[in-house]
């Protein structure tokens, strides 16, 4: 008789194991996978665990904006020990793709200024450099760009290039400014 149990026993066994995977399976997708990849969190486990933030860092892919696409080529010469400032008119989260060289060292502060508090400036890079490349986000609504000055007894030649999203582009050369708006490109 013990012959004829084990079959039903086994297959008593079987289905007791598979409803055990299951539910943990089904535990698991609900304690854990719910939270971290859909940010659903049903039973607040998420939130314990520190998952519900993962769904929260996934980054958009896209970026709506509201000014147009703009693409910026100047040149400027600098004689020895002459400065100037070359900003951006750009509002929050906006992008700037940018390169620029020079035909010799210069010192350079890329910086901006906020336009809605009152002395407020930020500086992200400074250096010594005849060359800086990069993509630059406006971390506030403000003037963004760069300080340049020459150190040298030679004269400098500076080349930049620029795209992204921006009002407008301002030259702060010898206590006078000259405001330029490239057009769109559409």
């Amino acid at each position: 008789m013990s012959e004829e149990q084990n079959p039903q026993q086994n297959q008593r066994n079987l289905a007791v194991a598979i409803s055990a995977a299951f539910v943990a399976g089904l535990a698991i997708f609900v304690a854990i996978i719910l939270p971290a990849e859909f940010g659903r969190d049903p039973l607040g486990t998420g939130r314990l665990l520190g998952l519900s933030s993962m769904t929260d860092a996934t980054a958009d892919a896209l970026h709506s904006q509201l000014e147009f696409h703009k693409t910026d080529e100047v040149e400027f010469l600098l004689e020895p020990f002459q400065s100037l400032e070359y900003k951006y008119l750009m509002d929050l989260g906006n992008a700037l793709v940018f390169s620029w060289s020079a035909d010799g060292d210069l010192y350079f502060d890329l910086h901006a200024e906020n336009i809605t508090v009152e002395d407020a400036e930020e500086s992200y890079a400074q250096g010594v450099a005849s060359q800086q490349m990069g993509a630059y986000e406006a971390a506030f609504n403000g003037m963004h760009g760069w300080f340049w000055e020459n150190r040298g007894f030679g004269t400098v030649t500076i080349r930049l290039k620029t795209s992204g999203f921006f009002v407008n582009a301002t030259e702060f050369r010898g206590g006078g400014t000259s405001d330029r708006s490239p057009a769109p490109v559409l």
